[in-house]
C-alpha cells in the first residue's frame, strides 16, 4: 500500500469516527425523554452533559468530518454530507417508522466499509464487509427494539416490536439470520475468501449466531434480548477477524 493510500485511509478513518460521533450525538438529543426510561445512564438522559454543549460537539464534529473528508475527494466528501444528513433524519423522524429506522441504522454501520472503499478507489472490496456489517447490525437493532419496548411505547415510538409483536419480530430475526448463514458462505464458495476465513466464520460467528437464535427462541425478557445483543455485536468483531484473515 502506498503511502498517499495509507494517507487517504486515515484520513477517512478519522473522518468516519467524528461523524460516528456526531450521530451518536444528535440521536441522543432527540432521545434525552425515551432515555430517561430505557437508558437513564446515557450522558444527555443523565444530565451530565447539558444539551448546548452536546449541539456545539456536535457541529464540531460534522464540519470536521466534511473538512477531513474533502482531502480525500470529492466523492468521499459528498459520502460525508449524506451521512450526516441522513443521520439527522434519521432521529428526528425515520428511526419512528418500523424496520426502515433499523435499515437506516444498519446502513449507516455498513457504509464505513463502502467509505473507506470510495477513499482508496476500491469499492468492490468493500461489498461483502457491507453486506455484513447491514446484516448483523440490522438484527441487533430490532433486538434492541425488543429490549426497549416500554420507553418507545410510553413515548408514541412504533417500533417493529412494539407495533407486530414480539412473537413476529422473532420470526423476522430467524428469517434474516438465515439469510446471514447462507451469505457467509458465499465469499469462500466464491473464492474471494481463503480457508482461514471459512475456519474463524464456522468457528465462532455460526456458533454464536445459532446460539443467539436458541436464547431468542427460548427467552421473553429484557435480560434475554441484552444477551442476544451482545452476541451479535461479538458476531460482528469476529466476522470483521475473519475477513482480514481470508483476503
Amino acid at each position: 500500500m502506498n503511502k498517499n493510500i495509507s494517507f487517504k485511509l486515515l484520513l477517512a478513518a478519522v473522518a468516519a469516527a467524528f461523524i460516528a460521533a456526531s450521530a451518536n450525538i444528535i440521536n441522543d438529543y432527540f432521545d434525552i425523554e425515551i432515555d430517561k426510561i430505557n437508558r437513564p445512564e446515557r450522558i444527555l438522559a443523565s444530565g451530565e452533559l447539558n444539551v448546548r454543549t452536546a449541539l456545539i460537539i456536535y457541529f464540531f464534529f460534522i464540519l470536521g468530518g466534511t473538512a477531513l473528508s474533502s482531502l480525500v475527494h470529492v466523492q468521499a466528501m459528498l459520502v460525508v454530507v449524506g451521512s450526516i444528513i441522513l443521520t439527522f433524519f434519521y432521529s428526528y423522524k425515520i428511526k419512528k417508522i418500523p424496520l426502515l429506522g433499523n435499515a437506516v441504522v444498519a446502513f449507516m454501520t455498513g457504509l464505513a466499509f463502502l467509505f473507506g472503499g470510495v477513499a482508496v478507489g476500491k469499492i468492490s472490496a468493500a461489498v461483502f464487509p457491507f453486506i455484513f456489517a447491514f446484516t448483523i447490525n440490522f438484527m441487533r437493532e430490532v433486538v434492541k427494539d425488543m429490549e426497549d419496548t416500554e420507553g418507545d411505547t410510553r413515548a408514541n415510538v412504533f417500533t417493529f416490536p412494539v407495533k407486530y409483536g414480539f412473537e413476529n419480530a422473532k420470526t423476522l430475526l430467524y428469517v434474516v439470520g438465515l439469510f446471514l448463514l447462507i451469505a457467509m458462505l458465499i465469499p469462500y464458495l466464491l473464492k474471494i475468501f481463503n480457508a482461514k476465513y471459512l475456519a474463524v466464520i464456522a468457528g465462532s460467528v455460526v456458533p454464536m449466531l445459532v446460539y443467539s437464535m436458541y436464547i431468542l427462541h427460548k427467552g421473553n425478557d429484557r435480560a434475554s434480548y441484552g444477551r442476544v445483543s451482545f452476541l451479535l455485536k461479538l458476531q460482528m468483531v469476529f466476522g470483521l477477524i475473519a475477513i482480514l484473515l481470508g483476503v
